[in-house]
């Protein structure tokens, strides 16, 4: 008999909820064996959890295929964080000591421990990243060793409306889904796509998606900004249905064209339902809306702090959004973005072995957030044949049915096998409780979805009293 164990993944995308199941090889490549997905309908709308029992119906139905693929039980799943609430804020922390004191890893721990306990009753913090600390007179991003008398740390928080936040959450909790740990999405996007020299001398990954776009900016190795804005692609076929175009048909002209579209006046378009269409009417729909999305991100950049000459590495385009024909030369052709590139990964560390793949930008992220994820949501324990060398059947040894004293030999040897595996459980068990001591000793920090659930319970409290 031999265990796979496997991570197990939701994400709440923009358009679409979607569940994938994978395990890492020997060789570190991802192999995915189990993937579903659930138009999102109104009722998750920008990535935003806006009906919590239609969405705890989806995330079952999704649990329910990927198990039925597997054929055994998803224990709990990774989730996915994102949604145009995400946003950043900067935080400082400061310390001051009456004498030289040394800086220890427990007071850097307690400083950030307070960035992350900031009391907001619309807000909810997601994650505290350090930026750099002030030591005395001294800048540095590793201070821990260092002697001061002032210390003061500056942190990005990233945060979300704690509603929005506490709907998603309470989907999970309908549905009845155990959640391992939260994944923050465009963080490990991030990851995935830049490179460490990008992150150091300074980059943004734009990620256009269907519903919203992530604009996320790097410097000096740190993250130093994350928005998301509340419109993508999708408005371009919502655009494209106000010409009497079905949107089956809108998503199709959008993907074929894209923004090359032929503006000659000659040149016409003639839909299922018959209606002719002049190209140049449909390219000024999509160049409009496309252009309004662009706009919202060079106005992010700038909110930022981080346009013009601070993105030494320019900027990454990624996302369904920048999938269609023609954004590569489209960019080009625009003043405002003088560097930037398509991102490009190698899809050769992945394989999907499954009966149907998500489009490539979905694949990305689910593959990334699955290799963030620890293998311990399924195992399966498959049964695999003995195999008998007839060649040496000769050499077989022989079971007696009955041993010296007369007894039944078969008896005996289930007798063995019975303490064998008592002996088995027994170890397993002192393991068990040795691990159950340990985390006695080291209490396990509160993850994101337990610090949320312990806020709504806390208001649900204030409220009542």
């Amino acid at each position: 008999m031999a265990e796979k164990k496997m991570t197990a993944i939701i994400e709440i995308g923009s358009s679409a909820i979607s569940g994938a199941v994978g395990f890492k090889r020997v060789d570190g490549t991802l192999e995915v064996v189990a993937y579903a997905a659930e138009d999102a309908g109104e009722f998750v709308k920008n990535g935003v959890v806006r009906n919590i029992d239609k969405t705890a119906q989806s995330i079952t139905n999704i649990i329910n295929k990927l198990e039925g693929q597997l054929g055994a039980v998803i224990s709990q799943v990774y989730v996915g964080l994102e949604g145009y609430t995400l946003h950043s804020t900067h935080q400082r922390v400061e310390r001051e000591f009456e004498e030289e004191t040394r800086v220890t890893a427990e007071l850097i721990d307690q400083m950030t421990e307070e960035c992350q306990n900031t009391q907001s009753p619309d807000k909810v913090i997601i994650r505290v990243i350090p930026q750099e600390y002030m030591v005395d007179s001294m800048t540095t991003t590793d201070p821990v060793g260092c002697n001061c008398k002032r210390i003061v740390g500056e942190c990005l928080n990233l945060e979300a409306r704690f509603t929005v936040m506490n709907n998603l959450r309470a989907g999970f909790d309908m549905a009845d889904v155990e959640i391992a740990d939260d994944l923050v999405t465009p963080l490990l996007l991030c990851e995935k796509v830049l490179t460490d020299n990008d992150r150091n001398l300074g980059c943004a990954l734009v990620d256009m998606g269907a519903e919203t776009t992530t604009v996320t900016i790097y410097k000096g190795g740190c993250l130093r900004f994350l928005s998301v804005i509340p419109m993508g692609s999708q408005l371009i076929t919502s655009d494209l249905t106000t010409l009497g175009i079905s949107i089956a048909e809108a998503e199709g002209i959008k993907r074929r064209f894209g923004l090359s579209v032929d503006k000659s006046d000659s040149s016409s378009y003639t839909t299922e339902n018959g209606t002719v269409l002049p190209m140049k009417t449909i390219a000024l729909a999509i160049r409009a809306r496309f252009q309004e999305i662009i706009s919202n991100v060079l106005n992010q950049l700038k909110v930022s702090g981080y346009a013009d000459d601070k993105l030494s590495s320019g900027i990454v385009f990624t996302g369904g959004g920048v999938e269609m024909t023609g954004v590569e030369a489209y960019l080009q052709s625009q003043p405002h973005f003088p560097k930037f590139r398509l991102a490009s990964f190698k899809d050769d560390s992945v394989e999907w072995n499954v009966e149907e793949k998500p489009m490539k930008a979905k694949r990305l992220v689910l593959a990334t957030l699955l290799a963030a994820g620890n293998d311990d949501c399924v195992t399966i324990v498959e049964r695999r044949p003995v195999e008998v060398d007839f060649g040496r059947q000769n050499e077989m040894e022989t079971l007696s049915l009955f041993t010296d004293t007369g007894e039944d030999a078969q008896a005996e040897r289930e007798r063995k096998q019975r303490e064998e595996e008592e002996k088995r459980r027994a170890e397993e068990e002192k393991k068990r409780k040795e691990a159950e001591e340990k985390k006695k000793e080291k209490p396990k920090k509160k993850g994101f979805f337990e610090r949320l659930r312990d806020k709504a319970e806390m208001l649900i409290k204030e409220e009542n009293e």
